[in-house]
């Protein structure tokens, strides 16, 4: 079934509350990568070797993981015009925090910690509020929300670090900027529309059983035509960790491969080339992957499991331009795995459902995005930078071939689609 949810009432204080929220979400996880391109930086200066950065840049999962699920199990959903505005203090104290690190590097540690609790935070928080404030525009917005956010954060951060001086600090001083901004414009949403999602209120689906408008990339609109309810599936979020396990291993680890073994010896050819994974994900987005061309989840693990095989062959035999193929098919298969696992298993919720089960599934995602990122660090010290990326490499071509099967026995009971308008009239015919 398809469901509509009760929205806010559209007045200018529910939009100034609607787009201070989704901003800040985009933001927060902006802020999520504005350590990646300095992470060689980093290795220079405070002479980290591969697993102490590895396990720096998954620092921010620890947060990250922990307040999500807390987030999924608790209260927290349920005070979210408390929780958002701490959300993004938060990650402002955290580039405050990681901007002494250039100096005193054990701070960059509590610094990625807060880094990882803003985003946790504000995952679900804005989840409730963007669904209470816009309905099922505001639900589909979340999985390219966070998309935009990862793609648009590295570009920014890549440009930064490499053109504007003071590098380990001109980043994180932008964007603790940028959020401050921000926070300003959602206290004053908050004021403009005391109502929203008040403690005690949580708009709950109305209407009668129906088929949804055809969904567009356009407008962002996610429709998915379900016989139940998907929301524990373990394909699904399995395909969920290794979307965001691909663009955590393109942005992390591949860019210090590619400079370790010389393949290259510029740092901004290095983030592009990993970084393309991010980016190509995001830019997919607005032209309909996950919407259009890639629908069903199977389709996604085998493109990306055969993107980063691609990508760790062209690491092996040491060309660039093999590894940026297997980025940018990464890419496109991380524009679909995020967006379509979040759509299948959302579906019809409330707005604190929504909350709910997003950081549930965000918590998952994230943590096999961590602990892919921390391996890889750790096989790198061990077997040397290629024969690490290929152990790891495999590891991800097995996990890719479960969560297909666990997708493919699941479909036996029940088949979900992504609607599009050839199949709505059909749809429509045999509701």
């Amino acid at each position: 079934m398809t469901v509509k949810v009760a929205a806010g009432t559209g007045d200018a204080g529910t939009r100034l509350l609607a787009g201070a929220s989704g901003v800040g979400f985009i933001l927060a996880i902006c802020g999520s990568n504005a350590m990646t391109p300095l992470l060689p930086g980093y290795m220079d200066r405070h002479g980290f070797g591969p697993a102490a950065a590895a396990v720096l840049f998954a620092t921010y999962f620890v947060a990250l993981i922990v307040i999500l699920l807390i987030s999924a199990r608790g209260p927290l959903i349920r005070h979210t015009r408390k929780v958002l505005p701490i959300a993004f203090l938060t990650a402002i104290v955290g580039d405050l925090v990681e901007i002494v690190g250039a100096w005193y590097p054990l701070v960059l540690f509590p610094g990625r910690l807060m880094t990882g609790a803003s985003v946790a935070l504000s995952t679900g928080a804005a989840a409730a509020m963007m669904v209470a404030a816009r309905g099922e525009k505001g639900r589909a917005f979340m999985a390219t929300g966070s998309l935009i956010g990862a793609g648009s954060g590295l570009i920014a951060a890549i440009l930064i670090a490499v053109y504007l001086p003071w590098q380990l600090v001109t980043v994180y001083a932008i964007h603790a900027v940028a959020m401050t901004i921000c926070l300003g414009f959602l206290v004053a949403g908050l004021r403009a529309a005391p109502d929203l999602l008040a403690p005690g209120r949580d708009p709950v689906p109305v209407g009668e059983q129906e088929i949804a408008d055809v969904p567009s990339a356009h407008t962002g609109d996610l429709d998915v035509v379900v016989d139940s309810s998907r929301s524990r599936d373990p394909g699904a979020f399995l395909v969920g960790a290794l979307a965001w396990a691909i663009g955590a291993l393109a942005v992390g680890a591949m860019p210090n491969a590619i400079l370790a073994t010389g393949i290259s010896e510029s740092l901004l050819v290095a983030q592009c080339v990993g970084g393309a994974c991010l980016i190509v994900s995001m830019l997919a987005n607005f032209v309909g992957v996950g919407l259009r061309v890639i629908t069903t989840l199977p389709s996604v693990g085998l493109l990306l499991a055969f993107g980063w095989s691609i990508a760790i062959a062209g690491l092996a035999v040491g060309r660039l331009e093999v590894i940026l193929l297997g980025t940018v098919i990464g890419g496109i298969g991380q524009a679909g795995g995020y967006r379509v696992a979040l759509a299948y298993i959302t579906v019809g919720l409330t707005p604190i459902q929504q909350g709910r089960v997003a950081a549930t599934f965000s918590a998952f995602a994230y943590s096999g995005a961590g602990v892919m990122v921390v391996l890889d660090g750790i096989a790198g010290q061990l077997a040397g930078t290629i024969g690490g990326a290929v152990a790891i490499g495999v590891v991800y071509a097995v996990i890719s071939a479960i969560a297909i099967a666990l997708v493919l026995r699941r479909t036996r009971v029940a088949t979900p689609t992504v609607t599009r308008a050839a199949d709505r009239q059909t749809a429509d015919t045999t509701s």
